[in-house]
């Protein structure tokens, strides 16, 4: 192990572990309150390694809207070698009906799962099998551990958590590429022939409208008005496929408008926007951190504008805006949407560490696999997909309906 993090005071942790004989130099210290390892935690942000996901800025908003409103119980754990602070991990205990389970402090609005960890760590198998246990012994009572969407990577440092004894890789992959070169010609170099042949043919069909552009969001009120149209077009969008919209849940309309417009945060999140004939026709929201863009949200307009395809040119224009900035890399995060394979984006696997700690854990563990090993089965056969897809829509459009007649009454 070698290029610790700077040592901080010791913090008063709520309960504390150590890894074991011979391993003791491994400690764990569990605390519930966000703000007694903000100075560890700004520390590792600043010098040590982290996705955007894990930032102070993006979870201080996860634990003001999302986290008291769904019952959830914030765990931060401390990982110390000899002393010194190497890890910070970021869990949620969920009642989750009759089974407690320990997850990534996630709540649905992060990519990726992942501790803030110090740089240069150099780990044994036995070491990070010791941290792990050390980790174990601190936390509450739950039946079941289960960190899942875990990269391999934090940043260049291994993640420790993704190498812990039974970690499996999960059939979900990110995705992304480098950002190198010229800005000018960008587009020609990482994109497919074919695919830089249709965007261009699509970027000369947009220009033709009137009031054709790219917004980048800039000032309050500019960077507010797109939020609330990227809420609008999203809901529309879901509402229409009959599909569930996390953005109507309690809390997380609100937690996407105050992070865009956070400070001194506010360089985190930025948001984009193109428009056409006097309208907004495609909305992005993406997170900026160590060199990086991340794309977290994309939504269209309804109506013909769909023909230019206006999500790809939004794409596209960030891709070069974030060269422009000096990104190094753009990272599409999760999901296989078509689109994203005209750009070459490397694939990278993720991982789960998940430990039954009782029975109903184990039981719960095994039904929530042998559902996602159906669905993925599904997903093989587009056809049968498609007509489950249909037949999930029309019961939740009737179900919106039925809801509409009621309140009527």
């Amino acid at each position: 192990m070698s290029g610790p993090a700077k040592a901080l005071p010791p913090i008063a942790g709520d309960r504390h572990g150590a890894a074991g004989p011979g391993e003791s130099c491994y400690t764990a210290l569990l605390h519930g309150d966000a703000e007694a390892v903000a100075p560890l935690w700004r520390l590792l942000q600043a010098e040590g390694a982290c996705t955007a996901y894990q930032h102070i800025g993006w979870m201080g908003g996860l634990l003001r809207h999302l986290a008291a409103a769904r019952g959830v119980e914030p765990l931060f754990i401390e990982v110390r070698a000899g002393g010194c602070p190497i890890m910070l991990l970021p869990l949620a205990l969920h009642p989750n009906g009759l089974c407690r389970v320990i997850e990534a402090l996630d709540l649905g609005v992060c990519d990726y799962a992942a501790p803030l960890l110090a740089r240069g760590l150099e780990l044994s198998p036995a070491e990070i099998d010791a941290i792990r246990r050390a980790v174990r012994d601190v936390l509450p009572a739950a039946d079941l551990i289960r960190i899942t969407r875990m990269p391999a990577r934090v940043a260049t440092e291994p993640n420790p958590l993704a190498r812990f004894p039974g970690v499996r890789r999960i059939d979900l992959a990110r995705s992304g590429f480098a950002l190198e070169g010229d800005p000018a010609t960008l587009l020609k170099r990482i994109c497919t022939p074919s695919a830089f042949k249709d965007l261009a043919r699509r970027a000369r069909r947009f220009e033709r409208f009137a009031d054709a552009g790219f917004v980048v969001g800039q000032e309050r009120d500019e960077i507010a008005a797109l939020v609330e149209v990227m809420i609008a077009q999203r809901r529309a969008r879901f509402h229409e496929l009959g599909r569930y919209e996390p953005l109507d849940a309690p809390g997380v309309a609100a937690f996407y408008r105050e992070a865009a417009l956070a400070q001194p945060e506010g360089e985190l999140v930025r948001v984009f926007g193109l428009r056409a004939e006097g309208q907004w026709i495609a909305t992005a929201y993406g997170l900026v951190h160590d060199g990086a863009f991340h794309g977290t949200m994309l939504t269209l307009a309804d109506g013909p504008f769909r023909a230019v395809a206006p999500g790809l040119l939004i794409a596209s224009r960030i891709m070069v805006w974030a060269r422009e900035q000096g990104l190094g890399y753009f990272d599409f995060t999760i999901g296989a949407q078509p689109y994203k394979s005209g750009f070459r984006p490397v694939e990278e696997p993720l991982f789960e560490w998940a430990e039954p700690l009782t029975l109903r854990g184990r039981l719960v563990l095994g039904l929530s696999r042998a559902v996602a090993g159906a669905k993925a089965r599904v997903q093989r056969h587009p056809a049968l997909a498609g007509r489950l897809r249909s037949g999930v829509r029309f019961l939740r459009r009737l179900k919106g309906r039925r809801a509409a007649d009621t309140s009527g009454l």
